[in-house]
């Protein structure tokens, strides 16, 4: 989160945005507008320090043009995920199904919960369904949209994943 609209989002969202900086569920950036190297920086930290290093990284294409083209340069399999009912139907009802089960362990990230619990499902005639904000614009859902991202590539190589073990 940019530094400079740290105060006016806490008070505007009325989410303890500074607690979570504090311990350290978030990131601030200097200041008024977001670093997304910052998400490269953290995923080369997790290779050097676990030694972890993610087969493909799944990615919305909306506005992240720099960002992938710098994560292919250090090597990184992008996989890109169109936001909408076609791609994101079956990983978020998998997602759901998973959380139900107590299969998704997300360590009661205060961050996650907090966006989970603004997300809502938008149904389409069919039966597909899409995550969707609850009535406020001030309900963020970035942390399930992320989350339902993973599962789509993980429907997408569950094959070629389940071949390397």
């Amino acid at each position: 989160m940019p530094s400079e609209v740290l105060d006016k989002r806490i008070t505007e969202d009325n989410v303890p945005y500074d607690i979570w900086v504090k311990k350290d569920f978030l990131t601030l950036t200097e200041g008024n507008q977001n670093d997304f190297s910052l998400v490269t920086k953290l995923f080369m930290k997790m290779i050097q320090t676990y030694g972890i290093r993610p087969l493909w990284v799944g990615y919305d294409p909306w506005n992240s043009q720099y960002w992938i083209k710098e994560m292919e340069d250090l090597g990184f399999n992008m996989e890109k995920v169109r936001q909408g009912i076609y791609s994101l139907s079956e990983p978020m009802k998998q997602m759901e199904a998973d959380l139900k089960n107590n299969l998704l362990v997300y360590d009661n990230n205060p961050i996650l919960k907090w966006c989970l619990s603004n997300t809502q499902a938008k149904v389409d005639l069919n039966g597909n369904i899409q995550p969707s904000k609850l009535n406020s614009k001030y309900k963020l859902i970035d942390g399930t949209v992320a989350l339902i991202i993973a599962y789509a590539v993980l429907n997408r190589y569950k094959i070629d994943f389940g071949n390397m073990i």
